[in-house]
């Protein structure tokens, strides 16, 4: 049985972070709640993020799977414009 209903995995805010790991870039997921407002971070194949987006700071949605036994997974990431940005936090 899932933990978290489909819909809340569908589009998760999130910020561009960075990463000093080869190959891998930080997501903060839900910039601005929670952890003295910096969300919770996850870090993630870079593959992940389009190239467009890895700059840090950069606003975007997360799409997140649950897996069973691992967790959640990043299933997809993309933009969000600057309108999306004032509202998701």
């Amino acid at each position: 049985m899932p933990k978290y209903p489909q819909e809340w995995l569908e589009r998760v805010p999130g910020e561009i972070f960075a990463c000093l790991i080869p190959g891998e870039i930080r997501i903060i997921l839900f910039p601005g709640a929670g952890l003295a407002d910096g969300g919770a971070h996850t870090d993630v194949a870079i593959e992940f993020v389009p190239v467009d987006l890895r700059t840090p700071s950069t606003p975007i949605w997360v799409q997140l799977s649950e897996q069973a036994g691992s967790g959640l997974e990043i299933v997809r990431v993309w933009r969000r414009d600057s309108s999306e940005t004032a509202s998701a936090t």
